[in-house]
């Protein structure tokens, strides 16, 4: 009999949108994204091995990547209502937007993303089996030492993979380390990032 109280406190949440049918807008993305690799087929180095980073979007100047960052604002002020705290349009803002593709082999490892509220990953791209992203637990000491998992639940697991689709848009703590799958597939795995602060001067 389970005669007791259950308080899951601290949970680190990890929102998972489907914006539908967007096939036009990934195109968009895409070719958007392929015309950045024509002009800079280096890119940058960050938590990549292998693949290729952008460097940072023109968030202010570029007119798509405005109308990326209308859309993709709506779920952040969605999600950071959701989380309770204070929504102002003038103070919550994307700060950084970049892309990653992942050719067969490539992975990301785990990082998180400092000096930002929030992160997210927008699936332009992502054939079967292209690299999922795993969540770790924040608490740095769970994950040092911890007994052998018998069931593997939000409370036990240390690590959370998490499968998504094309047009899928993940949103979590910027705080919250995470990395991606190798690519196992034939096809490149595209994807949109970016980073939410909140400017309170």
């Amino acid at each position: 009999m389970k005669n007791y109280q259950l308080y899951k406190v601290f949970p680190s949440p990890v929102f998972h949108y489907s914006l539908g049918e967007k096939k036009e807008f990934n195109i968009e993305l895409k070719n958007y994204i392929l015309n950045l690799k024509k002009k800079n087929e280096k890119g940058v180095k960050k938590s990549n091995q292998g693949g290729w980073h952008s460097p940072m979007f023109d968030i202010l100047n570029d007119k798509l990547v405005k109308k990326f960052t209308i859309i993709f604002q709506n779920y952040v002020k969605e999600t950071v209502e959701e989380i309770g705290w204070n929504y102002d349009s003038n103070r919550v803002k994307i700060e950084a937007m970049w892309s990653i593709i992942n050719k067969k082999g490539d992975f990301n490892i785990q990082h998180n993303h400092p000096n930002a509220y929030l992160s997210a990953a927008y699936y332009v791209k992502f054939p079967q089996k292209s690299g999922n992203i795993k969540f770790f637990d924040p608490r740095e000491q769970k994950n040092i030492r911890y007994p052998k998992i018998s069931k593997y639940t939000e409370i036990s697991a240390p690590i959370v993979e998490i499968t998504p689709k094309e047009g899928d848009l993940l949103i979590f703590p910027a705080y919250l380390y995470h990395a991606v799958s190798e690519n196992l597939a034939s096809e490149d795995r595209i994807i949109i990032s970016f980073n939410v602060d909140i400017k309170y001067r």
